[in-house]
């Protein structure tokens, strides 16, 4: 199997799972909120991951909130932090844990906007002003980091220096971005960021929200007060961990893996064009380093991966694999749902090789040219 997926899962690191192990045996038993030496060991543990979390992103340990990943993340940035009587501003291209929770904004009478995208993903600043000049305030603005499908890497600290100016609160889904790219949020000017740890090489089932002052968004469910009350319930001391040391990792190796990315994606991308006459590229060239999405025209790309089951490549975002809609995303571009239908996504990541790519490459223009 040649793995090229990593925007939708990538594999644990030895080095994350090695940090984790002890943390799984028996005698590491010990619930972090308890108050006996089996309890603080664990709560020693957690606060130090917490630390890595909030260096990575620029933030303080004490503004970690962990949650059960990224979805959870975004539904409480949301669901919770839009203001009393204010409005929501998202991006067309956002995720589906974004996107799908605007009804529900709607329903509570909160006026939701969403911003479109230009030919490659990105937002206009400037239709940020004017969408948040017509709201009522204080609103929220969430905008993604870096978009999962096309890589298209947004604007960020502009749009936070609009948001500012209309006493908005922003967020950012940053995701994917946090693996290649730095991300400060006191220097970005963001109050809220959402991660998740299987998108850094570390285990599933974990994930953030960063909350900075002012951003304090309504708990979603009620418990014993754990997290400053904001996500209530007892932490998994494991899954904790892991994630702390997938956060130091990524912050040691994010310059290099970007760099190989990078070069890996460049060198799919030509050896791909010199084997598909007419093949399209989608998203910003200087998007994501290992983000590649191309339009073939005139195929069905879900019924070319069945003839492709040794290649792990994408049609779109996982959330919405075999739902049979064309993305959400290259609409939003101006791509036809035929277009749509017709787009690959590469994920290159750490352990991605040269001879994969290469392979990849042949093994897909030899299904098509056959």
């Amino acid at each position: 199997m040649i793995y090229l997926d990593h925007l939708a899962s990538t594999p644990l690191d030895p080095l994350v799972l090695e940090a984790m192990l002890p943390w799984m045996r028996p005698e590491a038993v010990g619930n972090p909120h308890a108050a006996h030496p089996a309890g603080w060991r664990a709560a020693d543990a957690i606060e130090e991951a917490r630390g890595e979390v909030a260096t990575l992103v620029g933030a303080q340990p004490g503004e970690v909130v962990f949650t059960s990943g990224a979805t959870e993340a975004n539904a409480l940035a949301l669901l919770g932090g839009v203001p009393a009587g204010g409005g929501c501003v998202v991006s067309a291209v956002e995720h589906a844990s974004i996107l799908g929770y605007l009804p529900e904004l709607r329903r509570r009478g909160h006026p939701v906007v969403i911003l479109p995208a230009d030919g490659t993903g990105r937002v206009d600043p400037a239709a940020l002003d004017s969408a948040l000049a017509d709201l009522p305030k204080p609103s929220l603005v969430s905008v993604m980091a870096a978009n999962n499908e096309v890589g298209t890497v947004q604007p960020l600290a502009e749009l936070a220096a609009v948001a500012a100016r209309h006493g908005a609160t922003m967020h950012s889904d940053a995701v994917q971005a946090l693996g290649t790219r730095v991300l400060d949020m006191a220097a970005l000017g963001l109050h809220g960021l959402s991660l998740s740890g299987h998108k850094l090489y570390g285990p599933m089932g974990i994930g953030a929200l960063i909350v900075r002052p002012p951003f304090r968004p309504v708990p979603a469910s009620a418990g014993g007060g754990q997290q400053r009350g904001l996500r209530p319930g007892t932490l998994p001391t494991p899954l904790c961990v892991g994630l702390g040391a997938a956060c130091r990792l990524a912050r040691e190796r994010r310059e290099e893996d970007a760099r190989r990315s990078a070069a890996l994606r460049d060198r799919l991308w030509q050896r791909l064009q010199e084997r598909l006459p007419g093949i399209r590229r989608n998203g910003a060239a200087d998007g994501l380093a290992g983000c590649l999405n191309v339009t073939i025209p005139g195929i069905d790309a879900a019924d070319l991966l069945l003839d492709l089951p040794e290649l792990a490549v994408a049609t779109g975002s996982a959330c919405h694999s075999g739902a049979g809609e064309p993305s959400h995303v290259l609409l939003a571009l101006g791509l036809s749902a035929a277009d749509a239908h017709a787009s690959l996504r590469f994920g290159l990541g750490r352990g991605t090789t040269a001879a994969e790519v290469d392979e990849a490459a042949d093994r897909l223009a030899s299904v098509l040219t056959a």
